[in-house]
């Protein structure tokens, strides 16, 4: 087995065990971005990719990062969020598998674990309102970069930017543990009115209709069977365009930017 298929064996062993989990205790998950596209288009991984991504809405998520403290399986597995590890700056979780290590490019220095891992995303409202809207995303910007930054996560030439130095100098006003704290009480302003959109706050340019995740199915992925949007046309022209079935130019086919790869117990 070559390294991408060892890889990808792996990363759907940790997707079967959150598939797990959610099942029993009635938490709704959905296959995102890449992943749903791979299912759709593919029938699996895209053969150029080596990632798995799940969304959630907010409600779901928390329960899920609750439930996981009595049962995922803590010999094999790591739940890696915010508040697990104090230099982890993103505010989706991984869950990663024990005895591995991936190193990426632009995290490879930050004092976190580095196991192989499935990413969960949380999906929280988006005000209607453009102009709320367009200062609610600004202030999320902010956040983001502040914590990034202050984590030390960047490759070399981005922490020589000026853009870069100014937001260390800027989120040195605050700990750490204040910036996610005010950082995860604005993303989650909107969640107690109905809106029509949602969004992933590390990854917020992608606005989901609300609607899409009131109807789900399964999809199979590889030989295993995980859920999706059941609309995965409308989900997939949001993300790629109306195209998103067709292969893109050979050049475009790229992969994560890895920095190394260590199997370590499943060699």
């Amino acid at each position: 087995m070559n390294e991408k298929k060892k890889l990808q064996s792996l990363i759907l062993d940790i997707a079967e065990e959150i598939e797990k989990i959610c099942e029993k205790n009635g938490i709704e998950y959905f296959m995102d971005g890449g992943t749903q596209l791979g299912a759709v288009r593919h029938g699996g991984f895209i053969p150029w990719d080596d990632d798995f991504d799940i969304a959630m809405k907010r409600a779901d998520y928390e329960k899920f990062i609750k439930v996981c403290e009595s049962e995922l399986d803590q010999q094999k597995f790591f739940l890696q969020t915010g508040r697990t590890e104090k230099y982890y700056c993103f505010s989706f979780a991984k869950v990663q598998l024990k005895g591995t290590e991936i190193l990426e490019d632009f995290s490879k220095d930050v004092n976190i674990r580095h196991g192989i891992f499935v990413d969960i995303f949380p999906y929280d409202n988006l005000p209607d309102n453009i102009i709320r809207r367009y200062i609610f995303l600004a202030i999320n910007h902010l956040f983001k970069n502040l914590l990034w930054t202050k984590c030390g996560y960047g490759v070399s030439w981005q922490k020589k930017k000026f853009s870069y130095i100014l937001s260390r100098i800027g989120g040195s006003v605050f700990s750490i543990d204040k910036l996610k704290q005010l950082r995860d009480a604005h993303i989650k302003k909107y969640n107690s009115v109905n809106t029509e959109y949602c969004f992933n706050s590390d990854y917020p340019k992608n606005h989901l209709n609300n609607l899409l995740f009131l109807r789900k199915k399964k999809y199979v992925f590889e030989n295993k069977r995980f859920w999706g949007f059941e609309d995965s046309d409308n989900f997939l022209k949001t993300l790629y365009g109306p195209t998103y079935m067709e292969l893109p130019p050979e050049e475009d086919r790229k992969e994560h930017s890895k920095y190394k790869i260590n199997f370590g117990d499943y060699q």
